[in-house]
This record gives structure tokens, C-alpha cells and sequence, in this order.
């Protein structure tokens, strides 16, 4: 029996989730999320008309929260052992996150605004990211490389076309190459998008790889970056 139609927006939303994670991308309607939660398919239609219109506010949430997790990493200590972790455990072969994320980079080949919303949260992550590096190895206070928008609800981010942050686009642009804002000849900025990646890169093989030894690749790169951070900070 469907339920009333007092169900919100956002647990639609969830349903979608689960649905996507579960069934694919391709497989997912506006009926299927209706059965899913236990309502009738005109409730999804009122809220999303569309799958296209269900599907950008599925990127959006996964963005939002994306961006909440990360605006509270620019007020805590950072320590590199627990961001490890997160990073593992976001991850892993039974992530949820990393399977419907994956599937939503995929939709968004097709799909200019959904390409955009993904761009900008990756281009935001790589800015925290960066200046909480810089903080790490002692270089200067970090400066959050993105802004907010009026509203305060997100930050505003560089295009995500691979151009370079805000900061590193001031230095481009006066013709400086600051020695002390760079990691082992390197800046913080690229380092941001080569660990990102690295992530990345190790959440896909974990899904379809599961030979991979996940603890011992974590471990070792825990090494890696305590080592260079520690050799990169002034005494």
C-alpha cells in the first residue's frame, strides 16, 4: 500500500540514491524510485517532473554534503593519519558514496549542468585541500582558496577545466613563483590534484579490483605523506 503523500522531497532523493546504487543509472525512473520508498509515481512527478530534473538534484545533494564535510575541514586540525582513513573508508569496494558518485560522473558525460555541479565540487575539494597542505608544511597561514556565494548555502569555485585556483592564478598573473608556497619543487595547488586523484584512482580499483590490498596501500601512503610533509616544515 502506498503511503501518504506526505513523504519529503529529500527522502525521494535518498530513494534515488539507493536506487542508482543498486540498479544503475540507466535503469532508474520516477516509477521505480515511487516503489522503492512506498508512494505513488505522480508524488515523484510532482517534486521532479523528469529523471533529468531527479538526477541534477541528486548531484546537487551529493554536492552539498560534499561541501559541508569539507567547509568543516577548513576549522579543524588536520591531521594526515584521520584524513587517511576518511579517504579509505570513503573508498572502499562497498562505498556507497564512490559507487553513486562514479555513476553520476558517468550520467554527467551527457549532461552539461550535472558536468558543471561535479566540476566545481571537485575544484573545490582540491582548493581545502591545498591550503590545508600549505598549513601542514609550515608555509603560511592557509588562505581558503574558495569563496562563498552570497548566499552563503555554497562556495563559489575556479572553473572545473583544469585552469588553476584563484591563488594560483594571482601568482600567474604577477609573474611570481613563491619557492616557500611549494612542496619538494611542487605547488600546493597540483599536489591538492594529485592526491585527489590518487583517491580517486584507488576508489575505482577497489571496485573492480578486489585483490587489492587496500591496508597496505593506505599504510605505505601514510608514510609517504608524513615523511614529506615532515622534511618540507621549517625547523
Amino acid at each position: 500500500m502506498a503511503k501518504p503523500n506526505v513523504v519529503s522531497k529529500q527522502e525521494l532523493i535518498e530513494a534515488a540514491k539507493q536506487c542508482i546504487v543498486e540498479q544503475g543509472l540507466e535503469k532508474l525512473t520516477l516509477k521505480m524510485v515511487a516503489e522503492r520508498i512506498g508512494v505513488t509515481q505522480g508524488t515523484v512527478y510532482y517534486h521532479f517532473q523528469t529523471k533529468d530534473r531527479l538526477m541534477l538534484d541528486v548531484v546537487k545533494d551529493v554536492c552539498e554534503r560534499s561541501w559541508n564535510e569539507f567547509s568543516a575541514l577548513q576549522t579543524k586540525e588536520f591531521v594526515v593519519s584521520e584524513a587517511l582513513g576518511a579517504a579509505k573508508e570513503r573508498g572502499g569496494p562497498d562505498s556507497f558514496f564512490h559507487r553513486l558518485f562514479l555513476s553520476l560522473v558517468v550520467f554527467s558525460l551527457k549532461h552539461e549542468e550535472t558536468r558543471k555541479e561535479l566540476g566545481a565540487l571537485i575544484s573545490f575539494e582540491n582548493g581545502v585541500l591545498a591550503d590545508r597542505l600549505r598549513h601542514l608544511a609550515g608555509a603560511e597561514n592557509p588562505q581558503p582558496s574558495s569563496e562563498t556565494s552570497g548566499s552563503g548555502d555554497r562556495p563559489k569555485t575556479d572553473p572545473p577545466n583544469g585552469e588553476t585556483t584563484r591563488r594560483g592564478r594571482q601568482e600567474a598573473e604577477s609573474g611570481t613563483d613563491d619557492a616557500d608556497d611549494r612542496l619538494m619543487g611542487m605547488s600546493f595547488e597540483v599536489w591538492a590534484v594529485v592526491i585527489n586523484a590518487i583517491f580517486d584512482g584507488l576508489a575505482v580499483h577497489s571496485l573492480v579490483s578486489p585483490a587489492l590490498d587496500r591496508n597496505k596501500v593506505f599504510t605505505e601512503l601514510g608514510r609517504f605523506f608524513e615523511r614529506l610533509l615532515r622534511e618540507a616544515k621549517p625547523e
